[in-house]
């Protein structure tokens, strides 16, 4: 059975890639064909697993270490269940894991706003992708989109100004007129955040993932002197705070709601989400 869960960045989030070849050192993962932020399955099967055999090493009251060891060499002799679970459940040297983790897809993505602070965009695209593959309807009503100077707002939106008889809204340096305002349903979005949508055309939308994401310039300081070390400079790309991404998982697994930590330097605060089943 499919489950769908959405994860919210609640601090800017880092899943690389490895050196990029363009102005940014560590670029984040994106998808080969759209060039959109994603998440690879890898990366949150990781950290799925790594959380339940913590969970599991205290209440067993063992080293975690060795609860993993267990996992990865247990048989179909292992008398504890809870091991053999996870084993069948994720995989060992001995057999395939049961679970399948699909890769998680950009939702919602946040821009700056002139009026709201910040504005969560979406595209007809995107929309369409996520009712194949979910199966969800999020929109009530039409996702044509003309051209890249429109855009379709939710009711009592946050983004809209007026201007005389028109309604705008300004992201970033881009203007955009108001063509249509729709009913939204997302169920474990809250109120306040659905007001921030805003639709946009696929193509202001693939320019805006690409070019809006969070740069961070970081160095590496001498122990010994006390500046930076010759050639310890690089770059590093994140996705923003607030930005909304889903996945599905099929397999007899269901999420804990709660808080994780995906990607790296976690030891810094970064890579937290909010993980919740649609």
């Amino acid at each position: 059975m499919s489950k769908t869960y959405l994860i919210r960045t609640l601090t800017p989030l880092h899943v690389g890639t490895g050196t990029g070849l363009g102005y940014v050192d560590l670029p984040i993962y994106r998808e080969a064909h759209t060039d959109f932020p994603s998440i690879p399955a890898s990366a949150i099967k990781g950290v799925l697993r790594t959380y339940e055999i913590r969970k599991l090493a205290r209440d067993l009251k063992l080293p975690a270490k060795d609860v993993e060891k267990r996992v990865e060499t247990c048989e179909e002799k292992e008398r504890d269940e809870s091991v053999l679970r996870l084993a069948k459940l994720f995989g060992n040297q001995n057999w395939e894991g049961s679970l399948v983790i699909r890769d998680a897809r950009i939702l919602f993505f946040p821009v700056k706003s002139l009026k709201g602070v910040f504005a969560l965009i979406t595209c007809p695209y995107v929309i369409k992708r996520f009712k194949e593959d979910t199966g969800k309807e999020l929109f009530q009503g039409s996702l044509e989109i003309s051209n890249a100077e429109e855009c379709t707002v939710v009711k009592n939106s946050r983004a809209v100004m007026e201007d005389k008889e028109e309604k705008l809204v300004v992201l970033e340096e881009f203007t955009l007129r108001v063509i249509r305002e729709v009913g939204l349903e997302v169920p474990k979005l809250d109120e306040e955040r659905k007001r921030r949508i805003v639709l946009v055309s696929d193509e202001l939308f693939t320019h805006m993932v690409k070019t809006y994401t969070e740069i961070q310039t970081h160095i590496k300081v001498s122990v010994e002197t006390g500046t930076v070390e010759r050639g310890a400079l690089w770059t590093e790309e994140y996705v923003p705070s607030e930005a909304v991404f889903y996945f599905m998982i099929d397999g007899d697994y269901t999420i804990p709601e709660k808080t994780l930590q995906i990607g790296g330097n976690t030891t810094s605060g970064k890579g937290i989400v909010e993980v919740v089943e649609l």
